[in-house]
Formats: structure tokens, C-alpha cells, sequence
């Protein structure tokens, strides 16, 4: 029996529709959904890291005065011992020795006290810093985690979207020509879900290769199928097939 060709081009325009909405809904779910996906935790990820970095720091602080503190303290045991000492001495040398060591032990701490004070200082910005830093970070996590369920709801969504196409695709692919339909699926598994190219302007409209007025005609005979001598896709007339 031989095949109207013209009504099997009909059929593949409309599975074309289908087959492009399919290729972009799997585009979608498979490759552009999870990128943003892991860019919002990479960017989660980065923000925590910072925040990691101001919690060490506010640490190193926090050690930091408890070490001067730990050093004044020792400064002022040493300075009670030698004051303790004084009267025990027995000559004006040993005595006047030790008054040297109080002098040096008073300066020390008097040096460890503005520094105590500084990381005081230091201590209240960190503070301050860690606050503000902690409070963005659970802001930014909110919003990751509001910008993720809309993402994975239109998982689900594009899911049931793939589902009812595929349904649609596999009534309208029954009723097309095995051989064409073998041919046709090549092309879109080849050329990223498009075999099909309208000519547009005498112009491919895949490729825009310029067609000639001889491969229009042999397209209009429907003898057999044509194709793109750029993009190898197969080429139809709009009007033809509208009309």
C-alpha cells in the first residue's frame, strides 16, 4: 500500500510539537533544574563558610584574652611574691634588686592590662560582627530553602507534564509509518529533539541554509522525504502542510 507521505509529515509535525516540548521539559528536570539546585547550595555553602571563618575568629579572640589574662594574673602573683620577699632581704642590694624586678613586673602589667582592654575591644566588634554575620546567614538559608521547594515542586510538576506528553506522543507515534518514525526518531536523538526544519523564506529553519527552488519542489511532490543538506533534519513547507 503505498504511503501518503504528505499526511506522514502532518503526523510528524504534530509529534515534532510534542517532542519538543518533551525535550525541553527532561532539559529542564535533568540538567537546568539540578544546576540551579546546586548552585544555591554552593552559594549556601560559601555563605556558612564566611560565617565558620568569623566564629574562629571570635574563638582566637576569646583565647587570646584569656591568655594575656592568664599572663596578667602570673605578673601579679609574681609581683605579691617579691613584695612578700622584700622583707626578708638582708642587704641594700638584694633589696634594691628586687625593687627593680616589682618596677619591671608593674610595667609588664601595666602593658598586659591596655592590651587585656584592646581585646576586650576586639572581643565586642567580633561579637557585633558574629551577630550581624549569623543573622544573614539565617536569612540567606530561609530563602535557599524557600528558592529550593519551588524548584523541586517543579520537579514534580514537569513530571506529570512528561507523563501526559509522553501519553500524547505515543497515541500519534502508533499511527505513523514505521520507517519514517525509525528515520524521524534518528534525527531527533542526533540533532538535540529537532528533525523537523520548516522552510521559512527558502531558508531552512534549523540551520537557515538557504534551500533552492529544485529541493522546494521535490518536497512539494512528497515522493519521498527530504532533507537539510546542512543539518540533515527534515524539511517541510508550512503552508503545505496548514493548507
Amino acid at each position: 500500500m503505498r504511503i501518503d507521505l504528505k499526511q506522514e509529515i502532518i503526523k510528524l509535525v504534530e509529534l515534532q510539537k510534542i517532542d519538543s516540548q518533551i525535550y525541553a521539559l527532561t532539559r529542564k528536570k535533568d540538567i537546568d533544574n539540578p544546576i540551579i539546585l546546586s548552585k544555591i547550595k554552593n552559594e549556601f555553602q560559601e555563605k556558612a563558610k564566611i560565617l565558620e571563618e568569623f566564629e574562629i575568629s571570635a574563638k582566637e579572640t576569646q583565647i587570646n584574652k584569656k591568655e594575656k589574662e592568664l599572663d596578667l594574673a602570673t605578673k601579679e602573683a609574681a609581683i605579691s611574691k617579691s613584695n612578700t620577699q622584700l622583707y626578708q632581704l638582708k642587704t641594700n642590694k638584694e633589696y634594691q634588686a628586687k625593687l627593680s624586678e616589682i618596677s619591671s613586673l608593674k610595667a609588664d602589667i601595666s602593658v598586659l592590662e591596655d592590651a587585656v582592654l584592646t581585646v576586650l575591644e576586639k572581643i565586642e566588634q567580633a561579637q557585633a560582627q558574629l551577630k550581624k554575620q549569623r543573622e544573614k546567614v539565617a536569612q540567606y538559608e530561609k530563602e535557599s530553602k524557600e528558592k529550593e521547594n519551588e524548584i523541586l515542586n517543579e520537579q514534580k510538576e514537569i513530571e506529570i507534564q512528561l507523563k501526559i506528553a509522553q501519553d500524547k506522543r505515543g497515541k500519534i507515534s502508533r499511527d505513523v509509518d514505521k520507517a519514517i518514525l525509525s528515520k524521524y526518531e534518528r534525527l531527533l536523538n542526533s540533532r538535540s529533539g529537532l528533525a523537523l526544519a520548516p522552510v521559512n523564506h527558502d531558508s531552512c529553519g534549523a540551520c537557515f541554509l538557504r534551500t533552492n527552488h529544485k529541493t522546494i519542489n521535490e518536497i512539494k511532490m512528497y515522493k519521498d522525504l527530504i532533507f537539510c543538506d546542512s543539518c540533515v533534519r527534515i524539511l517541510y513547507i508550512p503552508e503545505d502542510i496548514e493548507g
